[in-house]
């Protein structure tokens, strides 16, 4: 007989792969296939860090979990369908802060309605 941790980890895993299943069903019937899940979480990311005023790179790349380097191929993707952009601080060149444009804006507002839909 599987332990009660062997039972848990079996039932978190199912309902975890559900709701990613239908999260991704649900996005791609309201916009189609213009976004990943991925590129979702993202901009979630940037939302809520410009509300903090903490939208540099580097921050938006710690709450992702994932390098800069990784980060900068994320967001110059979603600057290029027009969902963000890139703004260069004025007296420190090295420091750049991720915008959500207004279109970034509605699609990340889609995203979170998607959200109160399923839960």
């Amino acid at each position: 007989m599987d332990s009660l941790d062997e039972i848990l980890e079996q039932s978190l895993c199912k309902t975890y792969t559900k709701i990613i299943y239908s999260e991704e069903k649900i996005l791609k019937d309201m916009i189609g296939d213009t976004l990943s899940l991925k590129e979702f979480h993202t901009l979630d990311v940037i939302y809520y860090a410009m509300a903090n005023e903490n939208n540099t790179a580097s921050n938006i790349a710690k709450m992702l979990g994932i390098t800069q380097g990784t980060l900068t191929t994320n967001i110059d993707r979603l600057a290029n369908k027009g969902y963000v952009n890139k703004v260069k601080q004025d007296n420190d060149r090295r420091i750049t802060y991720i915008n959500l444009t207004r279109e970034g804006l509605n699609i990340r507002q889609k995203h979170e309605n998607m959200h109160l839909k399923v839960i």
